[in-house]
């Protein structure tokens, strides 16, 4: 989330270009039989997948628990730090940082798969614990994955966001928690490069709009109709609520570009990952970086069905 992340982090206050286009032997993409899965029984295993990190997490540490289940070129947001690129980085930042979470779990509650199955993506609510400077206390929390699967079927995370908020009052509303169709809709192009380029552009359109238009009418533009945020520590959901939660002051400057971006061959979903500035009046300019998870709509237009961010240090002069 790029606005309101901004905010809790002021309150506290006055109480992070490229594609991941590299694959490897664990990111290796699902076999084409995958397409023809029944998408209910890869959910339940992608919800299964991430509650099992969480218990590995739990039982190991989250160097080990978290750092098995990322992929080679995984994308880690921790707050407070540039978004972390590839598996080592983030496990020697998880390993020996001061400021990396030093406890993480959570449950899964909603989770849904592109149409070939290889890719997904899962909002879960628990809690972090992280050490900013004053000792660290377990916090509810909110996270959001982007998943890939690999050829044996396994499930590992490309990226990775976590952000204080919760615990939200479940059952989710109808229409926002994991969906039951058995299958999806594929959409060309599948070439990958272009698929990216899709994404990026879209990301990028999506800032432009918040500069010319403002930031809540940017949102709500590019909501999916089933679109997921958060506000004062719940979900918000859908695109009138997310717009008015975004909503900024006249005069502020909310802008952003993605680093990062990544699809399913099918062409159906995806993510982006970015650096965002907020110029606010009345407070300095404040650095975030975000995951947002994409889908293609009927219509063959991309809108984000997940937005989450944290802060990140403002960028060497």
């Amino acid at each position: 989330m790029r606005y309101l992340v901004l905010l809790a982090s002021l309150a506290v206050a006055t109480a992070a270009c490229q594609d991941t286009t590299g694959t490897g032997m664990d990111d290796a993409p699902l076999a084409e039989a995958a397409a023809r899965a029944d998408l209910r029984e890869a959910r339940a295993s992608l919800i299964a997948a991430g509650n099992d990190v969480s218990s590995a997490i739990a039982a190991k540490g989250v160097a080990r628990g978290l750092g098995n289940a990322l992929t080679h070129n995984a994308l880690l947001l921790s707050p407070r730090v540039a978004t972390l690129e590839g598996r080592v980085a983030a496990v020697n930042f998880l390993s020996t940082a001061p400021n990396a979470p030093s406890a993480l779990s959570w449950e899964v509650i909603m989770a849904d798969v592109s149409s070939d199955a290889s890719q997904g993506y899962t909002w879960s609510q628990g809690s972090s614990t992280i050490d900013f400077g004053t000792g660290g206390t377990p916090a509810p929390s909110f996270f959001l994955t982007y998943w890939r699967r690999t050829e044996s079927g396994r499930w590992r995370i490309a990226a990775f966001v976590v952000n204080l908020g919760g615990p939200q009052p479940l059952p989710l509303p109808d229409g926002f928690g994991t969906p039951t169709t058995k299958h999806g809709r594929n959409f060309p192009p599948t070439d990958l490069k272009t698929l990216r380029r899709e994404l990026r552009a879209t990301d990028a359109a999506f800032s432009d709009a918040s500069v010319a238009d403002g930031t809540g009418p940017a949102f709500e533009r590019f909501a999916a109709p089933n679109g997921i945020a958060t506000s004062a520590g719940l979900f918000v959901f859908g695109p009138e609520a997310i717009g008015e939660a975004f909503t900024s002051g006249p005069d502020d400057v909310v802008s952003w570009g993605p680093r990062f971006a990544n699809a399913a061959e099918s062409g159906d979903l995806g993510f982006t990952v970015g650096d965002a500035v907020f110029d606010l009046v009345g407070f300095p300019t404040f650095h975030t970086k975000y995951l947002t998870v994409w889908r293609k709509q009927k219509n063959g237009q991309w809108r984000f069905v997940a937005d989450f961010g944290n802060s990140r240090p403002a960028p060497a002069p």
